[in-house]
């Protein structure tokens, strides 16, 4: 990962964990209007699956040849997003989870 997505990914994972937090019931539909809501597009979130009361997804946030992806569990105050790699062409698949 290169300098400008390392800086990139630690504000991204802020401005999503944060709205997160305080989510009550992270379900997979109200996960992705938040992240829409923050201004990510559908075609960038992937594998939205909820399990108990935690929802998993990945946002792929790939750009001019970087790497950057964020790896997500919504869980209102034990929500953890973090960095994670993917190639820089091709399919989204995430190198991390």
């Amino acid at each position: 990962m290169n300098a400008r997505d390392w800086c990139a990914g630690v504000r991204h994972e802020q401005r999503i964990a944060q709205e997160l937090w305080d989510l009550a019931d992270p379900t997979p539909t109200k996960v992705r209007a938040i992240l829409n809501d923050l201004g990510y597009i559908d075609e960038r979130i992937h594998d939205l699956e909820q399990s108990g009361t935690t929802t998993r997804f990945f946002v792929d946030l790939r750009d001019r040849g970087g790497r950057l992806c964020l790896d997500g569990s919504a869980a209102g105050e034990e929500t953890v997003v973090e960095m994670c790699v993917a190639p820089a062409s091709g399919p989204f698949t995430p190198e991390k989870r």
